[in-house]
């Protein structure tokens, strides 16, 4: 049997200028297991008065109190929800941005082996010798690139792995290469120097 909780707060006002106050109710619920049944069954009490209410362990003043920090979590959970939704809403858009405004990649800049493009990041010092040799013997892909892969939409994760994990080439052009950049600090100028460096490796 679980303890009594507060199921309801019912309260009926009264026009302006009535002479009759407002009336408050409570209704208290409860978990009960009845004999030799295996699950607790919700039952709940009738409308109780505050003065009943206070009688059976809740106070009027203890009722309003709980009612409060319910709303106020509510409200802050709700906040917090709506904070995330534009945080995420932000940086969508600032991808989007990014990739709008990018120029088109230098035409003719050739495909790159993993082994070129892991190599001119460490050399760059985008990610370490330890973390280029990792991604190119075991697909194991460095902190920051990883962090730049969770920064994508959901949807388009698996595919980044994939990519970086698997491709024994990467091509300048490729569209996920400005997504990946861009969360790496690199801008299309820069990318197009990445490549000339791994191309000449």
């Amino acid at each position: 049997m679980s303890e009594p909780f507060l199921y309801e707060f019912l309260f009926r006002g009264r026009p302006a200028g009535s002479a009759e106050p407002p009336a408050w109710h409570v209704v208290l619920g409860q978990y009960v297991t009845p004999p030799g049944a295996r699950e607790a069954q919700f039952v709940q009490s009738g409308t109780l008065t505050p003065v009943q209410a206070e009688a059976a362990g809740f106070p009027l003043s203890a009722v309003l109190a709980g009612i409060d920090a319910a709303a106020l979590a509510g409200r802050d959970a709700a906040l917090a929800e709506a904070e995330a939704a534009r945080r995420e809403r932000d940086a969508l858009a600032a991808q989007l941005a990014a990739l709008q405004a990018a120029p088109a990649p230098a035409a003719g800049l050739p495909a790159v082996s993993d082994r070129q493009f892991f190599q001119a990041l460490a050399q760059a010092g985008a990610i370490t010798p330890d973390e280029a040799l990792a991604a190119v013997m075991t697909g194991t892909l460095p902190e920051r690139i990883e962090a730049a892969v969770a920064s994508l939409p959901e949807a388009e994760r698996f595919a980044a792995r994939m990519l970086l994990s698997g491709a024994t080439s990467f091509e300048r052009a490729h569209p996920m290469v400005a997504q990946l950049g861009a969360a790496l600090g690199y801008d299309a100028a820069a990318l197009d120097a990445l490549w000339r460096a791994a191309a000449a490796l």
